[in-house]
């Protein structure tokens, strides 16, 4: 009888030290996640200024089940844009029909919810456009990517660079940034908004 309850004594602790092992080295944060956890969900904008400046805007969309922050963005553009500005921030009425002309709004961290609108963020940047330094192929090398956190965790992913007519958008922009005269005023593309 001895026997047979230390046996189950042992049986006992052997589980519980195997599901503490297990438990204490579960994944956590970011760990979580297959796969990138922010995605470009497709919608964005850009705008030509007269003295060769594009502004262009696109947003991002939190894919997971659980609430993660945007940190900062990063935007690795082709030869001839020189960025003069980088914006991340939440989509809301404020930013409603987002014109992308003045002044960017702040860049800070932004939570993106898991549900409607509230799983949406905007990243916007504003280019100096040197025309004569374009890419003329239509692989420019740009690139965009986000700092996320979840929990402890941090990354950086890639989000996929919206394309226009097999360009992608900032080499895209340039191009129509240096085909207007000079001088010529704001004038908006015609391209999806947000």
């Amino acid at each position: 009888m001895l026997r047979w309850i230390v046996l189950a004594v042992v049986v006992l602790l052997l589980a519980v030290g195997i599901g503490g092992y297990f438990y204490r080295h579960r994944p956590q944060g970011l760990d979580t996640v297959s796969g990138p956890a922010v995605e470009a969900d497709g919608a964005y904008q850009t705008k030509i200024g007269a003295d060769h400046t594009i502004t262009v805007a696109m947003e991002i969309r939190n894919r997971t089940d659980k609430a993660v922050t945007v940190v900062s963005a990063r935007i690795v553009a082709p030869t001839g844009l020189t960025q003069t500005a980088l914006s991340v921030f939440s989509p809301g009425d404020q930013y409603q029909n987002l014109n992308l002309t003045g002044d960017l709004p702040t860049s800070a961290p932004i939570t993106l919810g898991t549900n409607g609108v509230d799983r949406n963020g905007i990243v916007a940047a504003r280019f100096q456009v040197a025309c004569g330094a374009l890419p003329t192929a239509s692989v420019t090398g740009e690139r965009i990517f986000v700092t996320v956190r979840l929990g402890g965790d941090q990354r950086e992913e890639e989000v996929t660079s919206p394309v226009t007519n097999g360009v992608p958008w900032l080499t895209a922009t340039a191009r129509s940034a240096c085909q207007q005269p000079t001088g010529s005023g704001t004038v908006p593309t015609q391209l999806p908004p947000l």
